[in-house]
């Protein structure tokens, strides 16, 4: 009776399977469009809100990106497509850790901001002098830094400024602004996290209220 028990459930788990479809999940055209990988599903609303990540050298090919992940959020279903969204990015914890070195500041900055078409953003930026500084030169810093890339999100649409905050230009332009007040040897924007788009409705939830996405699980 027990083998007969499991040989029917195998046959069930084998029946389940052949019933799903597999979806190529692909990134917005911010991003060319590029495929990211095939997740399963029966039903084509159960792949919605799913994740998908990537590097920046999947999509771009420069060896150099490899510590920049990239998070889509698949939003559509045409077909056999699963069209996403950009909704965030970091980087790698190794890639971090090697900016830091002892007998230096570590200055991070966090703070929300708002593109020009209504996206809400939160951006995390990583700073790392040359040498110990004072906590009055740190402030300075977080302050141009804040002002900077709140004033560049006023001016972007949310696909320009998602291109912007994970290209080496960011990096590069904050360095000379920051050049008056302190010459900052490495200066990272370690992360983002898309907070709203303006087509929802802003909606409160308590942290374990929160959906969590089913992840994408096997990449291409």
């Amino acid at each position: 009776m027990a083998g007969k028990r499991e040989r029917s459930a195998a046959r069930k788990v084998r029946d389940k399977w052949r019933s799903k479809v597999w979806y190529t999940i692909i990134a917005p055209e911010t991003f060319s469009s590029k495929e990211l990988g095939m997740t399963p599903a029966d039903e084509p609303e159960k792949v919605i809100g799913r994740v998908a990540e990537t590097t920046l050298y999947d999509l771009t090919g420069n060896f150099k990106k490899m510590h920049v992940k990239l998070y889509f959020r698949i939003n559509k279903v045409q077909g056999t497509n699963a069209h996403t969204r950009f909704v965030g990015h970091d980087m790698t914890t190794d890639y971090i850790r090697r900016m830091i070195r002892r007998r230096r500041s570590r200055i991070d900055v966090i703070f929300n901001v708002e593109t020009s078409d209504g996206y809400r953003m939160r951006v995390k930026v990583l700073c790392v002098p040359d040498r110990r500084i004072k906590s009055s030169i740190k402030s300075e810093i977080r302050k141009k830094i804040t002002e900077y890339l709140a004033q560049k999100a006023r001016e972007m649409t949310f696909s320009e400024y998602a291109k912007f905050i994970i290209s080496d230009e960011a990096p590069r332009e904050l360095a000379k602004v920051l050049k008056p007040i302190y010459p900052v040897r490495r200066i990272e924007i370690r992360k983002s996290e898309v907070l709203h788009f303006p087509e929802e409705k802003i909606v409160e939830l308590k942290k374990e209220e929160e959906p969590s996405p089913e992840p994408a699980v096997q990449p291409s």
